[in-house]
């Protein structure tokens, strides 16, 4: 049962990966056009606010699931359940501080009286209190799902979480076309809630048959806890001043339209992050037992290399398509007055593909203990970029934040990073850009011609935009195989089809 639910769940996890990709992509442009530009700007900086007051929780969510699991490996029934009810009220103080911080928050808005009328003050105000209830109610019954998930009832979570990723947008685009606006997509979240828990707390109690237990905690656990989530709370912290703190300034220096406006443009970091981090998030169990052994440094590098160049292939080809396609993908996806998103999403998206073909080098600053210089580093370069950002937004507007963004992430996740694990954790950094640097023209020679030869082309439709897409691509990928990939590669990404091929010429 155990191995069929493991084996399940990481099918659904593939599965899962791509319906959260795709669905956007489909209910993001017909929600801007119901929203509008200037709601849809109001609701992200709603959001950004909420996102800082959800750091009060220290990023301790992690941690359930890891003693949860210690306990239940012990067999330790009662165990678990003290340590279930303990986390249910952490999250239950953890609940009345946000709610405190939440309504004090927007009661307290009016410094975004010099770029918001007075209608849109008083919704940004309705919109955090309604997501300071919805949060604030419901923390306290997360350790629900956390149980789950220690329980590797991974079939039973993913069925969940693929079913409300398809139902949300349903239901917020009834809610749109009904006029609720953004009132209604927070209302939205809050039945989510309110019908997850429904079904989680019964399966927790019923189907596991685990309960919480209110006894006095062990001594010294929650110093345990806290310190154990004390570099993920600041990793936590350095995401906010990254990707949120960018749009409250935004907000505030120049209004709405512009926050919708770089809130799109930023979005396409999301949707490249979560492809990359799919293909290195497997490797932690493997890489953690070579630090166990001891494995010699260049083995650490092989692999670096290895993961890298797969990495690289997907991700250059996303990003040359992009430097193309973009803007004509953009002006179809989110319609007029989009065009600077471009510019946001080319300079966040450059810098961040340095760390995505890298990231397998997190995972053995993870496994070695190392993390915390490069959290270190991310909090300072973070603060470089709110800095910056405060700086250039009004003289050059949304495209200055994402500048500021894009310097700030060149100093800190490429050349400070790539020093440390050069110079400290022995990966050899040089070899693996001499990798990088070749396979790169590819890369450079399809976004820069087609780049040109798109300039000044308007695609009337969808099935227009296709049409050259597919060109595109079928270039890239014989570009790609001729050019690029080396031996073991082309076996990995082609070997698959070769052999359906064959079984197909035996029949």
């Amino acid at each position: 049962m155990k191995v069929n639910q493991v084996k399940a769940g990481a099918f659904m996890n593939l599965l899962s990966l791509m319906i959260s990709n795709l669905i956007p992509f489909i209910y993001t442009p017909i929600m801007l056009r119901l929203l509008g530009r200037a709601e849809y700007g109001l609701y992200g900086i709603a959001s950004s606010f909420m996102g800082y007051i959800n750091l009060l929780n220290f990023g301790i969510g992690g941690t359930i699931v890891r003693y949860i699991a210690k306990y239940r490996a012990q067999d330790d029934k009662q165990g678990e359940e003290r340590m279930f009810g303990l986390f249910v009220k952490i999250y239950g103080v953890i609940g009345a501080a946000i709610l405190v911080a939440g309504t004090v928050l927007s009661l307290n808005l009016d410094f975004y009286d010099r770029s918001l009328t007075g209608e849109e003050l008083v919704l940004l105000k309705k919109l955090v209190m309604i997501m300071t209830l919805n949060t604030a109610l419901f923390l306290p019954l997360s350790p629900f799902s956390a149980i789950v998930t220690a329980h590797e009832r991974f079939v039973f979570s993913k069925c969940m979480s693929m079913l409300f990723t398809m139902l949300a947008p349903i239901v917020n685009l009834i809610l749109l076309y009904n006029g609720f606006g953004s009132v209604g997509l927070t209302f939205c979240s809050m039945l989510s809630n309110i019908i997850t828990y429904a079904v989680y707390i019964p399966y927790v109690i019923k189907k596991l048959g685990i309960r919480p237990r209110f006894s006095k905690a062990p001594s010294g656990i929650l110093r345990e806890i806290f310190g154990y989530s004390a570099f993920v709370f600041l990793g936590h912290v350095v995401d906010m001043l990254y990707w949120s703190t960018d749009k409250l300034i935004i907000g505030w220096a120049i209004g709405t339209v512009g926050t919708a406006v770089y809130n799109i443009g930023a979005s396409f970091n999301v949707y490249i992050t979560s492809i990359s981090t799919a293909i290195s998030g497997v490797l932690l169990p493997r890489v953690t037992s070579m630090a166990v052994k001891d494995t010699p440094k260049k083995e650490f590098t092989d692999l670096f290399i290895k993961v890298g160049r797969l990495q690289f292939i997907i991700i250059s080809f996303i990003l040359s398509a992009f430097v193309a396609f973009g803007r004509q993908f953009i002006a179809l996806w989110a319609g007029p007055g989009y065009e600077d998103a471009y510019f946001v999403a080319l300079l966040t998206m450059i810098p961040v593909t340095v760390p995505l073909i890298q990231n397998t080098g997190l995972n053995i600053l993870y496994a070695t203990n190392r993390h915390k210089f490069r959290s270190t580093v991310y909090s300072f370069i973070a603060g470089v970029n709110v800095v910056l950002t405060f700086w250039w937004v009004e003289g050059y507007g949304i495209v200055g934040a994402a500048v500021a963004t894009c310097i700030a992430y060149v100093i800190g996740n490429i050349l400070i990073i790539n020093w440390y694990y050069y110079k400290k954790i022995g990966i050899d950094i040089p070899l693996f850009w001499k990798n990088i640097l070749k396979m790169s023209p590819v890369m450079i020679l399809m976004g820069t011609a087609w780049w040109f030869i798109l300039d000044g082309v308007v695609f009337t439709s969808w099935l227009m935009f296709l049409g050259y897409a597919v060109v595109y691509a079928v270039i890239y990928v014989l570009l790609t195989y001729f050019f690029m990939m080396n031996k073991y590669e082309k076996n990995l990404l082609f070997g698959p089809v070769k052999r359906i091929l064959k079984k197909i010429r035996k029949r």
